[in-house]
């Protein structure tokens, strides 16, 4: 295979598939490098919010959710969404995702490769060195290229049990006291049930984070293998997409919610758009703004919310009667 390339991109996640959809057909040769043989499976919960909703996932291949059921404490309250929740595995929409480049004569793809370090246009893998004129870092929160722009990384962390058996509800449970800006989720998948806790090492440290997920599945009647846990890290720092010649989209780029780990919305979208501007580089980044202006809402209201740690749980009670207001709902982005 040749070794030289209009576009590189590291990562076949939903953002670099959708980057590399993007590209397709154009006038631009792109390389889509993933280090997996099998593309799709990664570490993530699966919710879908309505931002995804212009990306056309099919709904055979999702679960949805009208009505979700919130605990704050041991107090139960439940809210109808204007916007269904969705969930979908990881592997569903991977492959859902590269069906759409399937007959692409502009796009190769390279699965099993490891990118081992990155130099100014060329990348050192295990299959060979190739070079670039413009490269895309889609490879997560640990991005390789991330690092060799230099930039900082903040993270959250999302761990996880799949339970057997499906449920039909899906839970949310907040406590300020034992999580802190933390959560504990419940999500029906198809086959399985998805029951994990996302939280900052700033403020619970993983070991506690598992021992509190642990009591939750036993107190609840949850049967759980550790065979079965699964972890992540999350990086919620944006400092920007664009670096001259070099990209970076999703996880690699920051664009998940520090609020609420959401990530696979800003991974497609991001995709999308630097896809846009790499075909067109006075392209305006609208939707890449929209998604943005979201990610600031929820976290400066976690920042309000932290400012007075000892009325965080009546100030949660609070947004949960401002969320059963549609006009609330799309304000935060669903």
């Amino acid at each position: 295979m040749k070794n030289r390339y209009d576009v590189i991109i590291i990562g076949a996640g939903p953002a670099g598939l959708q980057c590399a959809e993007q590209l397709m057909n154009s006038n631009l040769s792109a390389l889509l490098i993933e280090k997996n043989e099998i593309i799709g499976p990664k570490i993530c919960a699966g919710g879908l919010t309505n931002l995804t909703a212009a990306f056309g996932i099919p709904e055979d291949k999702t679960r949805s959710f009208p009505r979700q059921k919130i605990f704050i404490a041991n107090r139960q309250y439940e809210i109808d969404l204007v916007n269904p929740l969705k969930i979908i595995d990881r592997f569903d929409l991977g492959q859902y995702q590269l069906s759409k480049l399937k007959n692409s004569k502009n796009i190769t793809i390279l699965k099993g490769t490891l990118v081992k370090s990155i130099k100014k246009n060329e990348i050192i893998t295990n299959k060979g060195v190739f070079y670039f004129k413009y490269l895309v870092g889609a490879d997560g929160s640990s991005s390789k290229v991330r690092k060799y722009i230099g930039l900082e990384s903040k993270i959250c962390i999302g761990i996880y049990y799949e339970i057997p058996g499906v449920t039909d509800e899906f839970i949310w449970y907040i406590n300020p006291k034992l999580l802190k800006f933390g959560y504990i989720w419940v999500f029906p998948h198809k086959s399985f049930t998805n029951i994990g806790i996302y939280f900052n090492p700033e403020y619970l440290n993983s070991k506690k984070a598992r021992e509190i997920l642990k009591k939750y599945l036993t107190d609840n009647g949850y049967k759980f293998s550790e065979r079965n846990f699964k972890g992540a890290p999350i990086n919620y720092f944006y400092q920007g997409c664009v670096f001259d010649d070099i990209f970076l989209i999703g996880d690699a780029a920051g664009l998940a919610s520090k609020t609420t780990g959401e990530g696979i919305s800003y991974a497609l979208t991001s995709g999308k758009e630097i896809g846009k501007k790499i075909i067109n580089p006075d392209y305006k980044m609208v939707e890449l703004d929209r998604i943005l202006t979201f990610k600031k809402r929820q976290e400066r209201m976690s920042r309000n919310f932290g400012m007075f740690p000892y009325m965080q749980e009546h100030f949660f009670k609070i947004f949960i009667r401002l969320m059963r207001k549609g006009w609330y709902q799309s304000y935060f982005g669903n």
